[in-house]
């Protein structure tokens, strides 16, 4: 009689892109992420704030909050994706699982920092995430149950890459307008994911759930509705914030 079991990762796992192959690919997709995150200056403005001399501390507060209530929601997502993932690659639930383990406990340093600019755990947990940050890990959700895990993985590539590449200059910017001892769990965020080649460790997980050109396009379309999506956080975050103070009556 046939064996009934399926789903378990035992299919064909050659790599469908070889290693010389996956390096040129990265370099393209890393080529598009470039051009976003130009695009990504010039249409939402809102998402450079903090990356100014005069931070506005509704912003910067709301920003942290938001921050860590993103990763504690996300990290529910991603590890639902890793039993998606285990079913097609072994391999790539392995980096994954990694990968999650590096990052799961993340929330905390944000929330840290938080309590250090007066904003306590209470305050935190009494603060309900926005509708962005909601839609987002419903995102996630839709795509677990009916795109596959790729998409949720390609989330992770583009941020992993962005705050590689931009966090530095934040933090520099944040050093001076709020202060370095009131930063430490930023910083400690951000040298986990350079020190720990976070790009390259999601890229290692991507590799092997690209299965076809089809799948290469898909990922090249995910990376482009991921940064329509956050720029909605930014939307919501600036007019919740700075816009809505500017509004109220002297």
């Amino acid at each position: 009689m046939p064996n009934r079991v399926t789903n378990a990762g035992y299919g064909d796992r050659t790599p469908f892109l070889t290693a010389t192959a996956s390096a040129a690919l990265r370099a393209e997709i890393d080529k598009q992420l470039d051009q976003q995150v130009l695009e990504w200056y010039a249409n939402v403005p809102e998402a450079a704030h903090l990356e100014g001399k005069n931070v506005d501390s509704a912003y910067y507060k709301r920003h942290l909050i938001e921050t860590a209530w993103r990763i504690r929601l996300l990290r529910v997502a991603e590890a639902k994706a890793l039993v998606e993932i285990a079913k097609r690659s072994p391999e790539a639930a392995q980096v994954w699982a990694n990968y999650e383990q590096e990052e799961m406990l993340h929330d905390e340093l944000f929330i840290a920092d938080l309590e250090k600019v007066g904003v306590s755990r209470e305050q935190f947990l009494d603060t309900e995430p926005y509708l962005s940050t909601k839609l987002l890990s419903g995102y996630f959700s839709y795509l677990l149950d009916h795109e596959g895990p790729l998409g949720v993985v390609a989330y992770s590539y583009l941020v992993e890459y962005v705050n590689v590449k931009l966090e530095p200059k934040k933090l520099q910017a944040l050093k001076e307008s709020v202060g370095e001892s009131n930063i430490g769990g930023q910083i400690n965020h951000s040298h986990t994911d350079i020190n720990d080649d976070h790009p390259g460790e999601v890229w290692a997980a991507v590799r092997h759930l690209l299965r076809s050109e089809d799948d290469i396009a898909a990922f090249k379309r995910y990376l482009r509705e991921h940064q329509r999506i956050l720029a909605q956080y930014f939307e919501e975050l600036y007019l919740d914030t700075i816009a809505g103070a500017e509004k109220q009556p002297a």
